[in-house]
């Protein structure tokens, strides 16, 4: 079973936004971004991983068919079986969507495999989940 472990926001000022969720909900910081693709902070609860990424270019902010600099971007399950989800989320109609920096994911521990989904919505698939996310089991 997936289970939702990412939720990604777009900003343009990663520093304000990363403070208001540390300031008004309690979040902690867990680990910063600075890759070729997006630079900000990555914030848990200690169960779901909320990515706070300012954009370096218009592919990585591209989802929904459109750019998104600002707003909720993406989102990203935690699955057992990479082989098996992959399958199953292509049987459903989605649509890979390789991506830059998978090397510089790999080195920060995680890697996401990306697709389109209805409304071209982008869906991150991962074995190994994000920082500040608990066990599957848990």
């Amino acid at each position: 079973m997936a289970r939702i472990r990412h939720i990604a926001l777009a900003t343009t000022d990663p520093e304000a936004t990363a403070k208001f969720y540390k300031e008004g909900l309690g979040l902690r910081e867990v680990g910063k971004v600075n890759s070729s693709t997006a630079e900000g902070y990555y914030l848990s609860d200690g169960h779901v991983n909320l990515a706070v990424l300012k954009f370096k270019g218009d592919d990585p902010a591209t989802t929904e068919g459109i750019l998104r600099y600002t707003g909720v971007h993406h989102f990203g399950l935690q699955v057992d079986d990479m082989d098996e989800a992959r399958a199953r989320i292509e049987a459903a109609g989605a649509v890979h969507r390789p991506y830059p920096g998978t090397e510089e994911m790999a080195a920060r521990g995680n890697v996401e495999v990306k697709f389109s989904g209805p409304d071209g919505v982008t869906v991150d698939l991962s074995e190994t989940g994000w920082l500040g996310t608990s066990d599957p089991e848990d």
